[in-house]
């Protein structure tokens, strides 16, 4: 498989030699681009993956296919528009697209798939942490990040070691730093809610609610005392017990300090994700307070 004349990450692609790219896609992400000379869309798009091919120097390897010289690939990967771009990982395709993208969808999908030179030392700080060693996995993947600040699957990880040792501020503006669309949203917002929790935890370490729970005893419709016990409550995981006192405050006092009850409610659902029943359960019980 012969380079480029002008970049070792470019290759012309022939049927000849097309098994052997399919067998370097073990080794590095191959993506493939379907053109032809009449095609100016092609010729608007080649440039750009060949920028990206040099400036991520062997993170992906571009390979071009002159769909009118070499029909028998276009057909064998049922190219019916151009320009096509195929990504080629492990020997089978794992993404694609048609058209001209911008430059910035190019990379998202790129950061996707690309070989990280981190790779390694993160795989080992999964299985220091998968081993028990919570603090030297930290460690290292605080490396890896260091590193390539934009390997958002290693920040990822790395926020989720930082709240299991009591830095969740740390793991927030990690998190934070991630642009949109980069990682799993679901991910994503699990993390944040993680990074929540662990704050609230930390506020009530130690917190003694015997007093509160006296005054509340005392004076059944105190709701300033409900809210401030259901926060507690909440953030020492005893979620359904705040959830049924900031229930109580909505339905004793909907307008109550700017409807706190209704919104400790919902920011309780954005804490425990919305797959958790006691969301579903109290929705019900708030729909059915309208009937």
């Amino acid at each position: 498989m012969a380079a480029n004349a002008t970049s070792p990450y470019i290759f012309e692609a022939t049927a000849q030699n097309f098994q052997q790219i399919m067998d370097s896609s073990f080794q590095v992400p191959i993506l493939v681009d379907f053109w032809a000379d009449w095609c100016q869309p092609c010729k608007t798009l080649m440039p750009i993956l060949a920028k990206l091919a040099n400036e991520y120097q062997g993170g992906f390897i571009l390979v071009k296919v002159n769909s009118d010289q070499q029909q028998q690939l276009a057909a064998q990967f049922g190219v019916r528009n151009l320009p096509t771009v195929k990504v080629i990982k492990d020997g089978r395709i794992v993404d694609e697209f048609t058209g001209v993208q911008p430059e910035s969808e190019i990379r998202k999908l790129i950061d996707r798939h690309r070989t990280r030179k981190t790779e390694p030392y993160r795989q080992q700080a999964l299985e220091m942490y998968n081993n028990g060693d919570l603090p030297g996995a930290t460690q290292l993947m605080e490396q890896v990040v260091q590193h390539e600040p934009d390997f958002y699957e290693a920040v990822v990880e790395l926020a989720g070691m930082l709240i299991q040792q009591e830095r969740a501020d740390e793991a927030e503006v990690l998190l934070q730093g991630i642009p949109p669309d980069a990682i799993d949203n679901q991910i994503l917002s699990q993390l944040l809610a993680d990074v929540k929790r662990a704050k609230l935890q930390a506020q009530v370490v130690g917190v003694d609610t015997s007093a509160l729970e006296q005054r509340l005893a005392e004076n059944p419709d105190d709701l300033a005392t409900m809210l401030e016990l259901a926060k507690i409550r909440v953030a020492m995981d005893e979620v359904e017990a705040g959830l049924e006192l900031y229930f109580a405050v909505h339905k004793k006092d909907s307008k109550f300090e700017n409807g706190a009850g209704k919104q400790g409610l919902f920011n309780t659902f954005e804490l425990i994700g919305s797959g958790n029943p006691l969301v579903k359960k109290y929705r019900n019980k708030l729909f059915a307070l309208l009937y």
